[in-house]
């Protein structure tokens, strides 16, 4: 199993709606692949990771290396592992704006340069990724859009009232 992580900076900013859209349509093609990620960004600076066969999320990369809304990519880190990390979802994103966020060890990176400087540091960006994977993923336990990304999750189905 490969993870990749990388950084890039958005050509333009996108407006929540087009994260959305870019996640909804990664989520569909990733769960074809086998692929599961999760996204950050933050004034216009981007992390992601990615975890999958070798092959496949190499392929993966390569496409979405060649995306003309962003730049300044640079590769942080390349681990191979038994198993993933971020294995949750096909892939989803967390927008940082939560307050509570960046409390703590996080205090320094709210500005937007300060994050822009600081995430192509391999160790910062890993742990941005992660305190924004966990909180996700307490919020996908009671918010049925966002369980819909799940990695496997059965789709929501409505039952006829019982009469």
């Amino acid at each position: 199993m490969l993870t990749l992580l990388y950084r890039s900076d958005a050509v333009s900013l996108l407006p929540f709606s087009a994260l959305a859209d870019i996640c909804v349509r990664s989520s569909a093609n990733n769960r074809r692949l086998g692929v599961t990620g999760f996204l950050v960004e933050h004034e216009g600076t981007f992390l992601q990771v990615l975890e999958g066969e070798p092959d496949v999320v190499n392929k993966l990369f390569d496409r979405i290396s060649h995306d003309e809304r962003h730049c300044n990519m640079a590769v942080l880190g390349r681990w191979e592992r038994p198993g993933r990390s971020f294995g949750f979802w096909a892939m989803n994103f967390g927008p940082l704006d939560d307050p509570s966020f960046w409390q703590g060890e996080f205090a320094d990176l709210r500005d937007g340069a300060a994050f822009r400087r600081k995430s192509g540091d391999a160790e910062t960006a890993l742990a941005v990724l992660c305190r924004a994977y966990v909180f996700a993923g307490t919020v996908a336990g009671t918010d049925p859009v966002i369980r819909g990304f799940v990695l496997g999750y059965p789709p929501a189905t409505t039952q006829p009232a019982s009469l």
